[in-house]
């Protein structure tokens, strides 16, 4: 079994908070610029529409996974932190 009071147990899960905030605010920045005027273009043949090349569309797809993936980061160490076994209790041997 884990020992879930121990430093390194406590110090992965502070990794995969920090982790996952990292992962989740990158992965919607990535999302928001994809999607942004920046990254639309025009195209104008017969009329005008705009469009999105397939580069930016891969950004966005990816910056939606690593969102994702943050966010279960973030899920998996908070309970990681919150269902944690409690500690054993000593038994008093002799009087």
């Amino acid at each position: 079994m884990v020992d879930t009071h121990s430093r390194a147990y406590l110090l992965a899960a502070r990794r995969m908070v920090w982790c996952g905030i990292l992962l989740f605010v990158l992965g919607l920045a990535g999302v928001a610029y994809s999607h942004s005027d920046g990254a639309m273009s025009w195209e104008c043949e017969p009329t005008c529409r705009r469009v999105e090349s397939g580069l930016w569309n891969t950004v966005g797809m990816a910056g939606a996974l690593s969102a994702v993936t943050g966010l279960v980061l973030l899920v998996a160490a908070f309970l990681m932190v919150m269902l944690r076994r409690p500690r054993p209790e000593l038994e008093n041997e002799g009087g």
